[in-house]
């Protein structure tokens, strides 16, 4: 510990203002950002320019920079990462960033996870293993993955504090250089596969757990524990690791970063450690979104071929991981890796974008980087070059034209979600020691991923069931771990309050079988003072270590018996009695985050579900007067609080419900619901200089299969309407559209449709008795790279991993079915 804070002191020794400016900061964080990959770094300051142009047209409000594998035909371009002709470039993006207003991030590496040329085998990666029962060590052999020219190496030991010292000491060249925009250092994931020692692993053993280790290598080698003291050992292990894996990368990380001058984000997820301790040392703790999630909203796609089994379905609670880490300690900017494998190469449609956004903000985010932006030459054909794992969101990707609109609408949710503390009433404690405990065995580290590992860790577990039982429930609740738990302060009014500020009524205990002698006396010291503290199901069973002395045991037994009166079965009623918040919309299938605001509370409400439309909710955070304001298409309504409210939100539909101390007039009673049906006349669709009349709407791709890698086509048709429903003509309704239609009525640009539900809004007097609507609809690009793969166009060009399906796959369009594009069913209107 001594040596830690020594080296931490050297680090702040060496402090300068590197991030700092005369200049304040442009840059917009309620704006989106992306991963921005550069392979082989063969970027120009034509292509920087061009794309970074490009970005700031669409909205975005900065880039994260990540070099990786290059693209053959292009190897005289690439630069060696940190070269001096790297640097050249990395300057020339911040001189643009800065005149074009947008921030960057880096990642402190290529690839991931930290390492490369400067990790020798003595700061590399190690793992121990058994041979014939003989003790050994060795090192993993793990290369960075993806890595850039010039980043390849072996991977760095991320429990050694020396081998991040020296790793660290490569990058103050240029950082003690760099300047605004440059904002963030960055840490993708941790992925270290079999890392499991490091040389101070048996001496930091001894100090933390007051036995040896090396006493116990019989435990160490077999496959599974066999009792419960061997489980406790593994458990010592696996809390070292940890220990060492915190004190010895994470904080380092975070205070170096600091020391030059920037800011640092990381991701905790995928580490052998307590994630909410490690979210809650960076600056800015960073969650993750992969792979594709069944919304029940009626029109929404899942690719099929997404395999759930092995990577995994998005959880909630795995980013209120990052956001509670930032609750608790006042961090003000959440962010998410964002739509990662969203769904396959060219097939994935921007309405599967929006629900995801609204999943992520739900889940606490307030700065989504979207996964990601590949650099591309302005030169290079379509589609250009691209990153193996993206959902693409750079100027190649086919619903690039509703980027601004989707971005905009980003902007406009997180300006008020960056603004605002969140409202939680409740803490939930998450029991790493029953992480620790479980499914012991030889060389094994319990590392929480996101993906199918999951499971383990974090649903099927009590912490799993009880965190969605009250968010089903309708209750705002924040997680807790035993090293945050210590910060907590006691009020008078018997809550917890945390040094950010934030005021808790009640802390839960899920179902936990292990439980430190420190938290259980801390625990019953707060009952034995009146606060409001519960276990759910059962007390804890087990003291969490095989070295308990037996003072510890005795003390633990006694903290143990002063709780017996504080377990529940079933804490709702507890949890209303103590003044806890319900929000009764969540059994609307509604999902919420609530916030403070000055004006009293704002709401972020979002319907991803198909049992509600609208109807009467309760917001039992306002009290007064309050405004419904619909981000997406900028419309405000307002109403006078009584014990309801009156909300129309269809399924895929959000918006923020914020109190108000003055309405701008009374509010309408909301009309009656009118759909009008209506039938198109002399209806056509164009696809290149091809015309086909329609006795109904169809799917243009499959009229004919040599138009079907059009990317868009002209569907056009005379409306008759009667006055009646003239007068209720008010939003066009289209209920299968793939993917996105820009609408012109009467020669008028009316708007782009993108989002499901599949609506606009029609601006008064633009429909008349007699109309032509045009309706433009822009398909995904699945066809046209099925075509160009039938054809044997060389695209697939890329080094290291080329290029893979969203099964990791060899990706072949060639025998794909045709992919449907362009609008089918039928179109109405209603009056609102």
């Amino acid at each position: 510990m001594k040596r830690f804070f020594l080296l931490l002191l050297f680090f702040a020794s060496k402090f300068i203002a590197a991030g700092s400016s005369d200049d304040p900061a442009v840059f917009s964080t309620a704006k989106p950002w992306a991963y921005w990959w550069w392979p082989g770094s063969a970027v120009t300051e034509k292509g920087i320019t061009h794309n970074l142009e490009n970005f700031k047209k669409a909205g975005f409000g900065g880039l994260h920079i990540i070099p990786i594998y290059g693209a053959k035909g292009s190897e005289s371009l690439f630069q060696n990462y940190l070269s001096p002709g790297w640097q050249a470039k990395f300057f020339f993006t911040l001189k643009e960033a800065k005149r074009l207003g947008l921030g960057i991030d880096m990642t402190m590496g290529t690839g991931w996870p930290l390492g490369g040329p400067s990790i020798t085998e003595m700061e590399a990666a190690k793992k121990y293993q058994f041979k014939d029962g003989v003790f050994s060590t060795d090192l993993t052999g793990q290369k960075v993955k993806r890595a850039a020219p010039g980043g390849e190496g072996l991977v760095m030991d991320h429990f050694d504090m020396k081998a991040f010292a020296k790793y660290s000491h490569t990058f103050a060249p240029l950082l003690k250089k760099a300047h605004s925009p440059l904002r963030a250092i960055y840490n993708d994931s941790y992925e270290v596969y079999g890392g499991n020692y490091t040389p101070e692993l048996f001496p930091a053993f001894q100090r933390l757990n007051g036995y040896d280790l090396r006493k116990h290598f019989d435990v160490l080698s077999k496959k599974k524990a066999e009792s419960e003291e061997e489980n406790q050992i593994f458990a010592d292990y696996h809390r070292t690791i940890s220990t060492l894996l915190q004190r010895n990368f994470v904080l380092p990380f975070d205070h170096w970063i600091n020391s030059m001058g920037f800011t640092s984000r990381n991701q905790a997820h995928g580490s052998p450690g307590n994630l909410l301790d490690i979210y809650a040392a960076a600056d800015i703790p960073e969650a993750e979104f992969f792979g594709s999630k069944p919304f029940d909203i009626p029109g929404y796609r899942v690719d099929p071929e997404y395999d759930s089994t092995t990577f995994g379905i998005p959880d909630i609670r795995a980013l209120k991981l990052a956001s509670s880490a930032a609750n608790l300690t006042g961090k003000k900017l959440v962010s998410a890796e964002t739509a990662t494998w969203l769904g396959n190469h060219f097939k994935v449609s921007i309405a599967q974008v929006k629900p995801v956004l609204d999943q992520v903000f739900v889940g606490g985010v307030n700065h989504v980087f979207f996964h990601g932006a590949t650099y591309s030459p302005p030169e290079i054909a379509w589609p250009g070059w691209l990153f193996y794992a993206s959902t693409n969101f750079n100027p190649q990707s086919h619903f690039w034209e509703a980027m601004p609109a989707l971005n905009k609408y980003i902007e406009n949710v997180q300006t008020m979600l960056q603004a605002n503390p969140t409202d939680s009433d409740a803490l939930l404690y998450f029991p790493m020691e029953d992480v620790w405990h479980e499914n012991n065995g030889s060389g094994k580290l319990h590392t929480l991923e996101l993906h199918a590992n999951s499971r383990v860790w974090l649903k099927n577990t009590s912490f799993g069931k009880w965190s969605e039982l009250l968010q089903n429930k309708g209750f705002s609740v924040d997680y807790i771990s035993d090293d945050l738990l210590t910060d907590l302060v006691l009020t008078p009014t018997k809550t917890f309050k945390t040094k950010s500020g934030g005021n808790y009524k009640v802390l839960l205990i899920p179902a936990a079988h292990y439980v430190s002698v420190e938290t259980l006396e801390l625990l019953a010291k707060w009952v034995k003072q009146g606060y409001p503290v519960y276990f759910l199901e059962h007390l804890p069973l087990h003291l969490n270590t095989y070295g308990a002395t037996k003072e510890a045991k005795e003390r633990w037994e006694i903290a143990r018996n002063a709780l017996l009166m504080r377990v529940l079965s079933d804490p709702a009623d507890k949890l209303t009695r103590l003044g806890v918040s319900t929000e009764s919309m969540s059994a609307n299938g509604l999902s919420f985050l609530r916030k403070k605001t000055p004006a009293g509370a704002a709401y972020f409400v979002t319907n991803l579900q198909s049992k509600f439309s609208e109807g009467s909710i309760s917001l039992k955070k306002i009290a007064g007067n309050y405004e419904v304001w619909d981000p997406l298409t900028d419309t405000k309504s307002y109403g006078k609080k009584g014990s309801d409210a009156w909300l129309s939100l269809a399924p895929g539909q959000s918006v923020i419900i914020k109190s108000v101390a003055k309405i701008p007039s009374a509010s309408p009673i909301a009309a009656a619901k009118i759909t009008t049906e209506v039938a198109p006349q002399n209806l056509q669709v164009s696809v290149g200089s091809r015309t086909f009349d329609l006795p109904d709407f169809a799917y243009y791709t499959h009229l004919d299969t040599s138009i079907a890698d059009s990317p868009s086509a002209r569907y056009r048709f005379n409306l008759s309407l009667n006055s009646d429903q003239l007068a209720a003509a008010k939003v066009l309704h289209l209920t299968d559209l793939r993917d996105m239609a820009k609408v012109r009525i009467n020669g008028k640009e009316i708007g782009m449709i993108w989002s499901l539900p599949f609506q606009l809004a029609i601006p008064s007097g633009t429909l008349q008795e007699q109309n032509q609507i045009e309706i433009e609809v822009v398909s995904n690009s699945a066809n046209r790279i099925r075509k160009m793969d039938q054809q044997g166009v060389v695209w697939k060009n890329f080094y290291e991993i080329n290029f893979v399906d969203i099964r990791y796959k060899p990706f072949d369009a060639s025998k794909w079915a045709i992919e449907d594009g362009g609008m089918k069913g039928k179109i109405y209107f209603t009056n609102r």
